[in-house]
């Protein structure tokens, strides 16, 4: 173990959750100024603190760290509100720009609508964070990380890797022998192998060389998963809008062919059904077995 690996238990925690905290504080700027990718950004810090404190739940304050993620599940809902208006107004966008059409009905509908509708989101979002359950969110996160206590916290730090990238990989395998078609198991299972990408992404960034081979397929196929099932998700929200945009388009008397169009090409590029995770699964399965 060198220098740059923490050799307990107790300092790899503090390690992570204090990098997670310090991430999230540093995207807030960027997400109210409304830079290129901030808010998106600082959803993602919000995910990864939520899941480093419920990855490393046991050897902390349980309660405080649930009432930690309690509220900072409803700010990640509020941020997303307005993340699922941006990438329906970018998805828009691009399919208009692959046409050659970059103004009229259609673009309005598929673009400046939702654009518009992002702007009064992230609006609102300025107003929450400066409201008393926000303030109060963020007091309580500091004083956390201020005065943070691991249970046994001398014990080895290769140890509770092992412990917690096991819990985390049967919760995704569990998660997928769910599976039966219906959007709630997929759901369960992406939120899954999104909290075992973020902890094993934490993990090999404040312990590099603790099991970093174990450590890095988890990461992988945590994050394959994630982003196929994301994908897919984004990809029928976004065929549901066009429909119903077409719909009332020709409702309104506009012309509508171009609405059947998109979601003719949306629907064939992503199936009927969401793509296939075997592969990463089984990556997952040889891994925690490794880790034994």
């Amino acid at each position: 173990m060198t220098s740059q690996s923490p050799a307990s238990a107790g300092d790899l925690v503090v390690r992570i959750v204090r990098s997670a905290a310090d991430d999230l504080d540093q995207t807030r700027a960027g997400m109210l100024e409304d830079v290129p990718d901030g808010l998106h950004q600082h959803r993602e810090r919000v995910r990864r603190l939520r899941s480093v404190l419920a990855g490393f739940r046991d050897v902390l304050d349980e309660p405080a760290v649930e009432r930690l993620r309690v509220l900072y599940a409803e700010w990640g809902r509020q941020l997303g509100v307005a993340r699922d208006l941006e990438v329906l107004a970018d998805a828009g966008e691009a399919e208009l720009a692959s046409r050659g059409i970059a103004d009229g009905a259609a673009f309005e509908r598929l673009v400046d609508r939702p654009r518009a509708e992002y702007a009064r989101a992230h609006a609102r979002l300025g107003e929450l964070i400066d409201l008393r359950r926000a303030r109060e969110r963020d007091r309580l996160l500091r004083g956390f990380v201020l005065e943070l206590r691991v249970d046994d916290p001398q014990a080895p730090a290769d140890d509770l890797v092992s412990t917690v990238l096991r819990h985390e990989a049967r919760r995704v395998l569990r998660a997928a022998k769910l599976l039966d078609g219906t959007d709630a198991p997929l759901h369960a299972l992406r939120k899954a192998a999104r909290r075992l990408r973020y902890v094993s992404e934490a993990i090999a960034s404040a312990a590099p060389e603790v099991h970093p081979e174990q450590v890095a397929t988890l990461a992988d196929a945590g994050d394959a998963i994630h982003d196929r099932l994301g994908g897919h998700r984004d990809a029928v929200a976004f065929l549901a809008f066009v429909e119903r945009e077409g719909v009332l388009a020709g409702r309104a008397g506009e012309p509508a062919d171009v609405y059947g169009d998109i979601a003719h090409t949306v629907r064939a590029e992503t199936g009927e059904k969401p793509p296939g995770v075997k592969k990463p699964l089984a990556r997952i399965r040889e891994a925690r077995l490794a880790l034994d």
